[in-house]
């Protein structure tokens, strides 16, 4: 139904084994039949909408499938680290103890990213320009030569900017790496609280229920206006 629907369909929980079924939509085995396509499936050919999309779930740790398997679909591992942990952890920290300073943190991030879309955004301008100008007129082209001044001088403005932004950034890491040791244990804490479930099938924590105690905890602590005093608060 959802395939002939065009609507999204989501298989949670998947094992080791795809079931052989699903052969032909991860091969996209997709025949042309008037302005649509059709996929067998089993022994039925079957009407495939346009919105159509399949998305595979598994809780496997470190699953292996067939190579043709990983060839045929965009994997995405969503496996949290504890590094990866541990920098979230932090961002949530600083957000709630240094707001200010976390806010102009992304920011900054967002500036950057801006910043090279926007000299992307030049070159490829750059590049057009040159290839639809005359070879022949291309040195007395006014339009493009003020377009190339007007393109280097953009850039160099923008580097500018880059650089200060880069500063200014590793001056902020600097101040937020005050709060590291309490995002590392936080980190720390998670991931031998879900080796609990070696013990237990009972013992099971999502990463959302321990984030939400993390913040109780912060909220709890007992304030001090000296840094290091809080971190070891906190701690």
């Amino acid at each position: 139904m959802a395939l002939q629907n065009g609507s999204v369909l989501m298989i949670e929980a998947i094992g080791q084994d795809l079931d052989p079924m699903l052969d032909p939509l991860l091969s996209r085995q997709f025949v042309k039949r008037g302005t649509g396509y059709t996929v067998k499936l089993g022994s039925e050919d079957v009407d495939m909408g346009a919105g159509f999309k399949l998305y595979l779930q598994t809780k496997l740790i470190n699953p292996h499938y067939k190579p043709e398997t990983a060839a045929q679909c965009t994997i995405i591992n969503f496996i949290v680290t504890e590094s990866g942990l541990e920098d979230q952890f932090l961002a949530h920290v600083v957000r709630v103890e240094k707001p200010d300073l976390e806010q102009t943190k992304e920011e900054l991030v967002n500036r950057q990213n801006g910043f090279m879309i926007q000299l992307a955004e030049l070159e490829s301008a750059l590049l057009k320009n040159l290839s639809d100008a005359d070879p022949n007129t291309i040195l007395t082209n006014i339009t493009l030569i003020e377009s190339l001044e007007v393109t280097k001088t953009t850039s160099t403005e923008i580097k500018e900017q880059q650089a200060e932004a880069v500063k200014t950034e590793e001056t902020i890491n600097i101040m937020r790496e005050i709060y590291r040791r309490v995002s590392a244990e936080g980190a720390m804490l998670y991931f031998l609280l879900i080796q609990l479930n070696i013990v237990d099938h009972m013992y099971q924590y999502s990463l959302e229920s321990f984030t939400t105690f993390f913040f109780k905890a912060i909220e709890k602590t007992e304030p001090f206006e000296d840094e290091d005093a809080r971190v070891l608060a906190l701690r």
